[in-house]
């Protein structure tokens, strides 16, 4: 048995090495056999006479986008990508009469096959005349967070269900009978920017901007949500919101070698699964609690998000004439927080960076800035600390500010999110539109294989679709006859996305983005301080500029993000 043991213990170490080698060989092999299967993907449709930036079976089109992407700085997010390549067609396209349509990009193996959507018309293909299903690895990003129990990773029957079940929460009648809630944590902002501000009208410290509107965010969906008021704008963050942006900094697009030790590491899986506990022990006492309301008392008025989903359950619920206590029920409080986490995710994604721009397109077009104070002046009355009182009296009032509406389109025309990412199928073709250019006009593009991102970045800044369309002009949207130059063209706007698909929340952003303008533009000016922060850091570094403009979006993994959070600083106006 001392032999047996030795002769074991001695072979460990070698079985192990052995292990480790197989297994280095198996992903090895694997990895060069999924990149030349990518690689022949693109060379096929090279002989299909579709156009392709030059393209190479070693590097795909890695040295092409690394030269390209070069021009930026090295923390630029990805999404400037499809606007470069835009941009620079001509260079990259020389066999063509125009910008193809559909880019198709080979970053194997930093990414996976995509084919960008940079045309109204194409998109709206795969978006409107049919919904092709979410990108797998859309999925997978939100994962994390809602484990896939959200109207944005949900398919099939299931979405349809769980649609129609959210519609009247986020319904534009619903919402106006919430605008006292929200222009309840709009005043907390306000306040918040009064205590920033200098005295005697003068300028206050830096501070950075996304970091207050993100908890304004937060302030109002889990307001909408659930009526509680959770005070992250003044008090300290809440586990809730330090467990959520826990994990959106740990969420991964796109696994490949450069950040798989990360994605795989034991410690980020613990993180994930601690935060995942917290937002479900963290919320689940307020749905119970206002499930045992709602079941106690039918008269109960329905007022909040969560309001509604129990009633649509507990009529599905009757129509069966079965079913299981709401507040017992695991699948039902995990779904309900999965979509409570999205829509927070939502709003720290799209509608806190969209305030940031917002102010930043009004500093640098004080005439437009001017327009809108004059609006605000007009309808809600000149003395601007009454604008609260008058939106409380009358909320249709915040319909009739048609320039603030428009200001708020353009600018985010100018500075767009992520759009939406679907899923390729055989048999499905994007078909090149009219007047894409000989090259592409009537030509079927395929799309099985590769990851559909609709291209609302590039679109909303495309010369074909919009003219002038590096300039910042809110009269585009209050342009309503189609021969105006300047009319929107159909389905060019897409910030929001287009089709079934598009985004639920957008009444609720749009209507909060409005009351943050009536309720602070007459009373503040808010402007850039790049000098002062970089005093404040003692930064020496170079200063980095896209678009000339030290104001550009970052971000790796992640949904993009103003840079350094925008520091501005804040002064009352007289």
């Amino acid at each position: 048995m001392g032999l047996l043991f030795s002769f074991h213990n001695h072979d460990t170490p070698y079985l192990l090495l052995q292990s480790a080698l197989a297994l280095l060989v198996t992903a090895s092999a694997y990895t060069l056999y999924r990149g030349y299967q990518v690689r022949r993907m693109f060379q096929s449709l090279k002989k299909q006479g579709i156009p392709l930036m030059r393209h190479s079976m070693i590097l795909g089109h890695l040295e092409v986008i690394g030269k390209l992407m070069s021009r930026l700085p090295s923390d630029a997010h990805g999404d400037y990508m499809m606007v470069m390549i835009q941009e620079n067609w001509q260079e990259l396209f020389p066999d063509c009469s125009k910008c193809p349509p559909v880019l198709y990009i080979d970053l194997w193996p930093f990414a996976a096959p995509m084919l960008i959507s940079i045309n109204p018309d194409t998109s709206c293909q795969c978006t409107q005349d049919y919904s092709l299903p979410k990108a797998y690895q859309q999925k997978r990003t939100l994962y994390p967070l809602t484990r896939n129990r959200d109207v944005s990773s949900m398919e099939g029957a299931e979405w349809k269900v769980w649609r129609k079940r959210l519609n009247p929460g986020f319904s534009i009648q619903n919402i106006t009978s919430r605008m006292s809630d929200i222009l309840d944590e709009i005043e907390v902002f306000v306040n918040v920017l009064e205590a920033r501000a200098g005295k005697d009208g003068a300028w206050g410290e830096v501070f950075p901007l996304e970091e207050a509107t993100t908890n304004l965010a937060m302030d109002v969906i889990l307001r909408f949500f659930l009526n509680k008021r959770f005070h992250q704008q003044t008090g300290p963050r809440s586990p809730i919101t330090i467990a959520l942006l826990d994990t959106i900094s740990r969420m991964f697009f796109y696994v490949n070698i450069f950040n798989f030790l990360s994605y795989i590491s034991p410690w980020r899986h613990f993180k994930l699964w601690l935060n995942y506990r917290t937002l479900f022990n963290c919320l689940s006492p307020f749905l119970k609690e206002r499930i045992f309301e709602i079941q106690k008392n039918s008269q109960v008025t329905n007022k909040t998000l969560v309001d509604l989903l129990v009633k649509s359950m507990e009529e599905e619920k009757g129509q069966d004439g079965a079913g299981t206590d709401l507040s017992t029920n695991t699948e039902f409080l995990e779904t309900a927080i999965g979509q409570i986490a999205t829509f927070l995710f939502a709003g720290h994604d799209t509608t806190a960076s969209t305030i940031c721009w917002l102010f930043r397109l009004l500093e640098q077009h004080p005439d437009v800035l001017a327009k809108l104070r004059a609006e605000h002046d007009v309808v809600l009355g000149p003395d601007p600390t009454q604008a609260v009182a008058a939106l409380r009296a009358n909320p249709q009032l915040l319909n009739t500010l048609t320039y603030t509406n428009a200001v708020l389109k353009e600018s985010t025309r100018v500075h767009t999110n992520v759009g939406t990412m679907r899923r390729g199928e055989p048999g499905f073709f994007l078909v090149g539109p009219p007047g894409s250019g000989p090259e592409c006009e009537g030509k079927q593009m395929p799309t099985d294989g590769f990851i559909i991102w609709d291209g609302n970045f590039a679109i909303h800044r495309s010369p074909d679709v919009w003219p002038r369309p590096n300039e910042f002009i809110p009269e585009r949207f209050l342009a309503t006859d189609e021969n105006d130059p300047l009319h929107p063209p159909k389905n060019a706007w897409r910030f929001f996305e287009l089709g079934p698909r598009g985004c639920i929340g957008q009444h609720l952003a749009m209507v909060e983005i409005k009351l943050v303008l009536a309720l602070v533009a007459r009373r503040f000016d808010v402007e850039c301080a790049w000098d002062e922060w970089d005093s404040k850091r003692n930064f020496k570094g170079p200063r980095n500029m896209v678009w000339e403009d030290r104001c550009y979006q970052v971000g790796g993994d992640s949904p993009p993000h103003v840079k350094d959070g925008m520091p501005v600083h804040v002064r009352v106006r007289s």
